[in-house]
């Protein structure tokens, strides 16, 4: 998630309820001692999943200290988590505060396209949160641009959604980032937000019109009780280049 830090090295801040694992510039998770809202993106992440993935599969390409855990059990969702992630120093603390109630996550050490392009087992959701400190903040890698566009669509089952949270990145405007992460979907919604900078795109084979999901997402969010539930907003795209049919 891109928002301002103190800058210097990896850290925790402390709050009451919960910690921030910070680097750099660059908030990497919010992590709640008990499952509910964040109030944060990681709250419309979750609702992405839960509302619109057709099974229980999940696995998260980036994790850091497990941010999005808390509003996903909020959520109800019990199903046990995979995740990769090439920095496990924020796992201690995710186990510290989350251990007793997350139920069943298991994260590697890896980089994120090797460890997907093992899986034999498909997925019913992939959840594309990679992040690399940038001039004015968090960016995305240049795997999330090229490698895992092609790879993601190949590892979802039937039905199956990726959900890719974009920041900006230098010298590319948004259009050229869309267009690049989306490339491979037949159905593509891109959710805004009236707080943050990132955008999520949400693809697929077959997902609902803008209008309909966007209200199953902010269902899920008003029944968490996440403030973010009243300011995103859900529009449809063109199919990706790759993915029409």
């Amino acid at each position: 998630m891109a928002r301002p830090g103190r800058g210097g090295g990896p850290r925790i801040e402390r709050f009451p309820g919960g910690a921030r694992l910070v680097e750099a510039d660059v908030v990497l998770s919010e992590v709640r001692a008990a499952p509910g809202p964040t109030h944060d993106l990681f709250d419309l992440l979750a609702a992405a999943i839960v509302a619109l993935a057709p099974g229980p599969r999940l696995a998260l390409l980036g994790f850091a200290a497990g941010g999005i855990l808390a509003p996903l059990r909020g959520m109800g969702w019990e199903h046990p988590v995979e995740a990769v992630d090439l920095d496990l120093a924020g796992v201690p603390l995710f186990r510290e505060l989350c251990g007793a109630w997350a139920g069943e996550v298991r994260v590697d050490r890896d980089d994120a396209l090797a460890w997907l392009a093992r899986r034999r087992r498909r997925f019913d959701a992939i959840l594309e949160d990679l992040s690399v400190p940038g001039i004015d903040g968090g960016t995305k890698p240049p795997v999330s641009l090229d490698g895992l566009p092609g790879l993601i669509p190949r590892r979802l089952a039937p039905g199956g959604i990726a959900v890719v949270n974009l920041l900006p990145v230098t010298g590319m405007g948004w259009g050229e980032i869309v267009a690049l992460a989306g490339a491979h979907y037949r159905t593509r919604l891109l959710v805004e937000f009236e707080l943050w900078e990132n955008r999520v795109l949400v693809g697929g084979d077959a997902l609902p019109p803008a209008r309909q999901a966007g209200r199953r997402i902010r269902d899920r969010l008003r029944a968490l009780g996440s403030r973010e539930a009243d300011r995103l907003r859900v529009r449809s795209l063109p199919p990706g280049p790759g993915g029409r049919r």
